[in-house]
């Protein structure tokens, strides 16, 4: 299975509040259009971070994954394991 990193912009509004539904708008992307296109296998965005932390800068060196982001990840595999 191929894994991509697709980094998705996140608004806020003027009390630094998301206004942006990331996670609702990649479940919508996977469900309705992805598993399509892939005649129906299997498809999963996991959502790592909220926010636009390391990510969106003009050098390509400082879009990195931090370990936070990272460690999110492992968790939410780990949890839906069960």
């Amino acid at each position: 299975m191929a894994r991509f990193i697709l980094d998705v912009e996140t608004e806020y509004d003027k009390n630094n509040n998301i206004i942006t539904d990331v996670k609702k708008g990649c479940e919508i992307f996977a469900d309705e259009y992805l598993s399509q296109q892939f005649n129906g296998g299997v498809v999963s965005i996991t959502c790592i971070d909220e926010h636009n932390t390391a990510q969106f800068h003009e050098q390509a060196h400082r879009n990195k994954i931090t370990t936070k982001q990272i460690r999110n990840f492992n968790q939410q595999a780990s949890e839906q394991k069960g």
